[in-house]
């Protein structure tokens, strides 16, 4: 199983997960689809126009599926809220090659707020536990 880094930014990079609703709905979707199985789920960073994830797909997902998922699920869910697009189309991922690219992954998206000055940011999580229970190929 394949371990991805993956980005993705708003459309015309607004800053929709400044507001701390959308925030929580990024965040629950997120959980969502990790509860559901489709991906575990080692780190991600909500930054307030784009998003970071460490993920890895189950065995009868693609990364591609999982990002629909995530950005189609949030889509969905915030249609009440904000009319209009919400995501710039595609994605940016990342192949991880071993365990110190995980660990280079997960250090970039831990350290991502901080780079952008935002003190003490709730909508960060890197799990590192799950790095040898998760990752039995690296």
């Amino acid at each position: 199983m394949p371990t991805y880094a993956v980005t993705t930014v708003t459309y015309q990079r607004r800053a929709l997960f400044v507001r701390t609703a959308n925030a929580d709905l990024l965040l629950n979707t997120l959980f969502h689809y990790r509860d559901e199985g489709r991906y575990l789920l080692h780190g991600f960073a909500i930054m307030p126009e784009h998003i970071h994830v460490l993920l890895t797909p189950s065995t009868q997902q693609t990364v591609e599926r999982c990002m629909q998922c995530i950005k189609g699920g949030f889509s969905h869910r915030v249609r009440e809220q904000f009319r209009g697009e919400v995501w710039q189309t595609g994605f940016h991922e990342h192949r991880v090659r071993d365990s110190e690219d995980f660990d280079n992954q997960l250090a970039y998206i831990a350290a991502n707020p901080e780079r952008r000055g935002i003190a003490d940011y709730a909508y960060v999580h890197t799990n590192f536990q799950d790095k040898m229970n998760s990752l039995p190929g690296l």
